[in-house]
């Protein structure tokens, strides 16, 4: 009933690429033009799903030892379905998944879904299958902050104050292409409190951003022409990720990053649903940084969960 042939970028790009644009929970993430900027970090393994000689679902996914992850390189991940999967094929699939790996010697799987908010469609069959037939056992929760388009919250007094001092300091927010001033921006912070530097190099970034210029867009905050602070976006059909923020002392000190997000949520007119702000957490979510968490909620944001589920094959 099933086929499943692994992804070989010399004759399955075009059909996976086409597959992901007109998928039920697919972004564009997974399109291999976004997953294969790292290729040379990851052992791909990815598998093309075939129902009665047509394109199912695909499963995006790299290989460690004896285990397969679905992605490493991806902020979320798992099988990206056809609107017309059901319950009862993603479970009967995801059994043959399993023989395929298993046969191809791994013992072991760790899964991340695509969260919810970033759905075209209803799309949680595969959630159910893994617990159905793979007896799946979750192994981390992670909390993201979400903002509902249609029905914002009300700011906190803070995040509203520091927004109108930013405005009265003449802050100005509008998009910009220059990657090279947030990133220094960015870099430094990052440096500075953390110790790392950003998941992606400035070259990737912008290598990217020119794949992919309507889904990656900077946001930036000025004051005199000079960049103080801004929010790298990632736009999918259904969400607005913020996929990294920074602003410098003075961006700090100004309210550059409350001015930026009341000009997104409120002037832009987000044609998303979700603005996800994502995780506040560490250690598999063990470790809830509060700080973090509660300035996005004081933004009206509130709780998405990032899930990963382990199983042996």
């Amino acid at each position: 009933m099933y086929s499943i042939e692994r992804y070989d970028a010399s004759c399955h790009e075009e059909a996976w690429n086409s597959f992901v644009a007109k998928s039920k929970n697919g972004t564009f993430l997974f399109d291999r033009n976004y997953m294969d900027y790292h290729q040379d970090r990851f052992t791909d393994h990815s598998l093309m799903c075939y129902f009665k000689d047509h394109l199912y679902a695909i499963l995006p996914a790299n290989e460690k030892g004896e285990t397969i992850f679905s992605h490493q390189g991806l902020t979320y991940g798992g099988l990206i379905m056809d609107e017309r999967a059901t319950a009862e094929n993603i479970i009967s699939l995801f059994r043959q998944i399993n023989n395929y790996y298993r046969q191809h010697g791994f013992q072991h799987m760790v899964y991340r879904p695509t969260p919810w908010i970033y759905h075209n469609l209803p799309a949680e069959e595969d959630i159910y299958a893994i617990f159905h037939a793979c007896n799946a056992k979750l192994t981390a929760k992670e909390i993201s902050t979400t903002i509902m388009a249609g029905r914002p919250m009300k700011w906190s007094t803070l995040r509203t104050r520091c927004a109108n001092k930013a405005r009265k300091n003449e802050v100005t927010v509008h998009q910009s292409d220059d990657l090279g001033a947030f990133w220094n921006i960015l870099s430094n912070n990052l440096t500075n409190k953390y110790q790392v530097k950003p998941v992606h190099t400035l070259h990737e970034i912008r290598l990217l951003q020119s794949r992919f210029p309507n889904n990656i867009r900077l946001t930036g905050a000025f004051l005199h022409g000079e960049m103080i602070g801004g929010i790298l976006l990632y736009h999918t059909k259904q969400v607005v990720h913020s996929q990294y923020i920074a602003a410098n002392d003075l961006g700090k000190e100004l309210g550059a990053i409350d001015l930026i997000m009341h000009e997104i949520l409120h002037q832009e007119k987000m044609e998303q649903t979700y603005f996800d702000f994502g995780k506040s957490t560490e250690a598999h979510g063990t470790v809830l940084n509060e700080n973090l968490i509660h300035q996005k909620e004081g933004f009206g944001g509130r709780a998405v969960c990032y899930d990963t589920y382990e199983w042996e094959l």
